[in-house]
């Protein structure tokens, strides 16, 4: 598929040598891809020790090698102590000598060593009548794939075997009865009681503990058990069955202190992820994403394919995050893709299609309600006859909203051999938008290669290209948008002047808002974006003790956006327009990691990085109205009587040094401690560099014998940890003096180009840093299947970077400045547990609660900051930063209900509103106004249940979030008459108040008083919400029926129930155009999120 004409080449927004890199790359990769290099693994032990422990031994060989060790506890326990002395011996020489005067053996399978007790020879018998009793039998697990190396034990004996490559055994036993031990690494061990010879199916179940589990932590990985910090993994498993676009959608109630909101339902639409609240005013609160080991924006990580990603670690305390230094105040979330496992290549094919409509809709007015409410709200007669529009209603909401599909395509080929390892995926989707008119195209590719070079090189290779087209993905934030023209749209006005001859209706009662069906069917607006992120790592093992990695990485993006306005959108004033962008970031880290074990006590690994990140920004614009004609769209800009055009370019980059040392004591005691320090070109001068440091404190408690001797806890541990972080989220030149050009006339017809103060320099300006405080304990029970983590927190960022406006009088702007302080503190837990383990039935659980009280803490001079307007709907500012309040508090006037009497002392009369006069000045105005709340949740929650019996599957999946409010300028809108709105469209509003119904809700609409103040408390709803995230259904399909590996079919639903208070259709939508958490919580017209239906396949080759 050609992305533009060959015929117009300086226009291909595809740059020349963007589009080099971007082929280079994809055939180098795929050429690799199926290259087979042969090398010999060998891993090497160096120890000494006279009367160890068979523990203590395993431990050593386990520290000094990759290899993973599976056996029963019980084999041990007649064992006695060894001497051994070994040096820079093969783990297969350590292994005879450590168990030559045993009766255990053991078996290599890959990195798994499984040991196992010796099989005795059978004695010769000249007993002919003695019968061989043969078991044969297959063992796969719950998706049906082979296990090879799983260990066969007949109980009470020593007889035992393993499964070859395709997961089968035989063994042969003199009992008619018997009864099988099987284990495997990373499964639960089971019992299968045999009677006679047989050929036995068995499926091994996965083992709940999670402890054994490796971590990645950036710049290296541990085991979760060694962890000091608040890491959560988050595997694909726990959103296998939710049919998500996004990848951080995936993270949505799962995570407990990450709050994820859904702020637009529109194809592609924004996600927005706060781990532990919102830290900074102008700085940006999003999170660090880091894909395989390269730092990602918040766009570019919810670019990248759900279906390619492994597992995602998210780093919560300053412990784990001051590792990435200036970028991780907010925050990281470290993304693991897919890569391919040593084995015969398996091909998988996932698709699902998606039926959405809108979870609810606005009770708005018939014609003939409309036009009565109409009348009184006039105070004089705008429809003479209103009965005469009965069975006329325009039911505008029906019109601009419609069902929509979604459907979703991906195929997966993965495989490999021990020294070659390959993933390569592909996918589309096409999603169709709510709003008429409006959908998004994706498809991508991926390749991750993994290559054994030698015994000490291993390479790893990967690509990431994707296209994403979208069109007509409506605009929010905008008073005027589709969205609340269509609330407001008069019900007495027909869509159509005459539908015989098909023109639109362009009259408008209310006197801003234009024909929202029209604008969405005449509407041709596209964007289209090209993301590419590659990525190599070369890794030198230098000896058994050190390595040296280098991680090579290059995100870019580039983006194309077009618009054509006909007649119908500009009447009388067609235009058309194009924009371009590029942006390219470039990262390179240098690690080198020790690690070693001395004395068999003593674990410590140091890292030190070396790291430089880059960024290159570029773009125009053009635009012009007075188009002739439409005939050639936007390709032909000169056509536009009026033409304009703007470019822009940015750079920026930070060099960074780390150091981190990891220390365990006899695996009780464990020490982390970093120091990073950052370089970044968005300061000046000695404000350029600034240095991070952490430590991390943990007690494995559980390994003390005070509490082993209990026989209670799988796992107790406690951690303490403190660090320092920072934010240099700015724009780029932000503490530069820039210039303004603007044109000025002293009589001449032309003018002269003159410049004013943008903003003023402030080399002064310098990070922002958060100090965080975390304690956390860690607990596991019943043999690791029921499982409990909890932690309190608390956070202070100083020196906010915040913009400030110049007076007019002193030449206008902004200029940035460090003032104020933020506190950020709360509570975490989670649990999981895995209450039923059985053969054919199957019951775990899980949930996670979180708790984050947010105060601005100093303004430095300043007690309170206003906030702007919003959009022009509303010319005060309803939003404020005060000192003892959160971020996102609303500033509004207390609106308290209907007056039943008149009150003369400020004017009002029975059937008005009525506010408080807060300043006692005996008027209504902004000294009335108050903190009424926040859009910040006061606690979130998450809960997990999933059921299987035999090859069906139900899981269910609820999410809530508490305590937050939101302004529902929609609902004001469609409510109360204004310069912008005629008339009312809330049906609501026809109850209003009357001498005769004194106990209404609503003002009378045609009160003379005109006090309908929308800045006040009467259109802040709570947004508190339980909501059925996702409930799904599947069905594994028997191997005997579909002659495939696996096969899957599911059925799920998402968003279908909503408990809510808010009357809005979505209490998690917002539609505030800054980025700022000080500006959340605004709903104007903004798009919201479906409720769907979704089939799914997934079948394995």
């Amino acid at each position: 598929m050609k992305l533009l004409p060959k015929t117009k080449p300086k226009n291909h927004w595809l740059t020349t040598n963007a589009w080099k890199v971007m082929k280079l790359t994809s055939i180098l990769v795929i050429a690799l891809t199926f290259q087979v290099s042969a090398a010999v693994s060998s891993q090497t032990i160096t120890f000494s020790g006279k009367n160890v422990p068979f523990k203590k031994v395993i431990s050593v060989m386990k520290s000094q090698t990759n290899y993973v060790f599976f056996y029963d506890m019980a084999i041990l326990k007649n064992v006695k102590p060894i001497s051994i002395n070994v040096v820079s011996a093969p783990i297969e020489k350590v292994l005879e000598q450590a168990f030559a005067e045993t009766s255990i053996t053991w078996i290599i399978e890959g990195k798994t060593i499984s040991l196992i007790p010796k099989v005795e020879k059978a004695k010769e018998s000249t007993n002919l009548s003695i019968q061989q009793n043969i078991i044969k039998g297959k063992i796969t697990d719950e998706k049906g794939a082979p296990l090879p190396g799983v260990t066969i034990l007949v109980k009470n004996t020593k007889k035992a075997t393993t499964t070859d490559f395709d997961g089968n055994f035989e063994l042969k036993t003199a009992d008619s009865e018997s009864t099988l031990v099987i284990s495997y690494i990373g499964f639960a061990t089971q019992e299968v009681k045999v009677s006679k010879s047989e050929n036995l199916k068995i499926v091994l179940l996965q083992e709940t503990s999670k402890l054994e589990d490796v971590v990645v932590v950036g710049y290296g990985s541990k085991k979760r058990k060694d962890l000091t910090g608040a890491v959560t993994t988050l595997s694909s498993d726990s959103y296998k069955d939710q049919p998500v676009l996004n990848s951080a959608a995936a993270i949505q109630g799962r995570v407990a202190g990450v709050a994820v909101n859904n702020n637009s339902g529109a194809p592609g639409g924004g996600i927005k992820v706060r781990i532990r609240g919102a830290n900074s005013v102008n700085a940006g609160n999003e999170p660090l994403y880091v894909v395989d080991g390269i730092a990602l924006s918040s766009s570019g990580f919810q670019d990248v394919n759900i279906n390619d990603i492994s597992s995602m670690e998210i780093l919560k305390d300053a412990s784990g995050t001051a590792i990435y230094g200036s970028r991780g105040a907010n925050g990281v979330i470290l993304i693991t893709t897919k890569s391919g496992k040593t084995g015969k290549t398996k091909i998988q094919y996932s698709s699902f299609v998606s039926f959405n409509s809108p979870m609810k809709k606005y009770d708005l007015m018939d014609a003939v309600t409309y036009a009565k409410v109409a009348n009184v709200a006039a105070g004089t007669t705008v429809f003479p006859n209103p009965d005469s529009f009965a069975n006329k209603t325009t039911d505008m909401q029906n019109k601009i909203f419609a069902n929509a599909v979604t459907q979703n395509h991906q195929v997966t080929v993965s495989g490999g051999t021990d020294n070659t390892k390959y993933f390569i995926s592909g996918f589309y989707t096409d999603q169709e938008g709510l709003l008429l008119n409006s959908n998004q195209n994706k498809f991508g590719l991926r390749s991750n290669l993994g290559i054994k070079l030698s015994e000490r090189f291993n390479l790893d290779l990967g690509m990431f290209v994707s296209r994403i087209n979208s069109k007509n993905n409506t605009d929010i934030g905008d008073k005027g948008n589709p969205v609340m023209s269509g609330m407001t749209w008069a019900p007495t006005e027909p869509i159509y002047d005459d539908d015989a001859n098909g023109l639109y209706n362009v009259r408008a009662v209310s006197p801003i808002w234009q024909n929202p069906y029209m604008i969405l069917k005449e509407r041709n607006s596209n964007d289209f974006s090209n993301v590419g992120i590659f990525n190599g790592k070369l890794k030198y093992k230098i000896t058994d003790w050190l390595t040296f990695t280098v991680n090579t990485g290059l995100d870019m993006k580039i983006s194309k956006g077009a618009f054509l306005n006909n007649q119908w959108i500009s009447p009388g004033n067609m235009g058309s327009g194009q924009s371009y962008r590029e942006a390219y970031t470039f990262q390179n880290s240098d690690i080198l990691t020790f690690h070693k074990t001395f004395n068999t006590v003593h674990d410590l690994t140091v890292t030190a990085v070396y790291e430089n990140t880059s960024n290159k920004t570029s773009g125009f614009g053009a635009s012009g109205s007075g188009l002739s004609s439409t005939i050639n769209g936007y390709d032909n800009l000169s056509l536009n009587a009026s033409q304009g055009i703007s470019s822009n370019y940015t750079n920026w980059g930070i060099l960074s040094y780390m150091g981190r040392l990891e220390y365990a004591y006899d695996s009780k005691y464990l020490l982390t401690a970093t120091m990073r320090r950052d370089g970044s070109s968005k300061f000046q001068g000695k404000n350029k560099w600034s240095n991070f440091p952490s430590v991390g404190l943990g007690w494995k408690l559980s390994e003390e014998s005070f509490i082993k001797d209990m026989d209670v806890f799988s796992t107790l541990k406690l951690r303490a940890g403190w660090g320092i972080t920072g934010n240099q989220s700015v724009p780029p030149y932000s503490t530069l003096g820039l210039l303004n050009p603007f044109t000025y006339s002293y009589g001449t017809p032309t003018g002269y180009l003159g410049y004013s103060i943008g903003n003023p320099a402030t080399p002064d300006v310098k990070w922002e840093t958060t100090s965080q405080v975390d304690v956390g304990i860690d607990v596991s029970l019943l043999n690791n299947r029921l499982n409990f983590t909890a932690d309190y927190y608390n956070k202070d960022t100083r020196d906010l970077l915040l913009f400030t406006n110049i007076p007019n009088y002193s030449g206008g702007g902004t200029f940035l400045k460090n003032v104020g302080k933020v506190n950020n503190r709360g509570f975490e837990m989670a649990v999981d547990f895995d209450a039923i383990q059985s053969e054919n039935f199957k019951w775990s659980l899980g949930g996670n609660f979180s708790t984050n009280q947010n105060k601005v803490m100093s303004l430095g001079d300043e007690s309170i900051v206003l906030r702007g307007p919003i959009n022009g709907l509303i010319s005060s500012p309803i939003q404020a930063i005060k000192k003892g309040e959160p971020l996102g508090s609303f500033y509004l006037i207390p609106w308290t209900g209907i007056y039943k009497n008149d009150d003369p002392t400020l004017g009002f009369k029975a059937g008005d509103n009525r506010y408080t006069d807060v300043s006692g000045n005996n008027s209504i105005g902004d000294e009335d106004k108050v903190i009424s709340g926040s859009a910040t949740p006061k606690y979130q929650w998450g809960f997990t249940n999933n059921f299987s019996y035999k090859n069906f599957e139900l899981n269910i999946f609820i999410q809530g979030a508490h305590g937050n409010k939101m302004f529902n300028a929609t609902y004001a809108a469609t409510a109360v008459p204004t310069s912008d709105v005629a008339y009312p469209t809330l049906n609501e509003v026809s109850n209003y108040w009357t001498p005769q119904n004194t106990n209404a809700v609503w003002a009378n609409p045609g009160s003379t008083t005109n006090r309908n103040i929308i800045e006040s408390t009467r259109f802040l709803q709570d947004a508190s919400y339980v909501r059925v995230k996702n409930i799904s259904l599947s069905y594994s399909i028997p191997k005997s029926v579909v002659n495939v590996s696996s096969a899957k079919i599911s059925i799920s639903a998402q968003n279908f129930l909503t408990f809510t208070k808010y009357k809005g259709f979505d209490p998690e939508a917002s539609s505030t155009s800054s980025s700022s958490d000080a500006d959340a919580g605004i709903d104007l017209g903004a798009y919201p999120s479906p409720k769907t239906v979704t089939l799914s396949l997934n079948i394995g080759l």
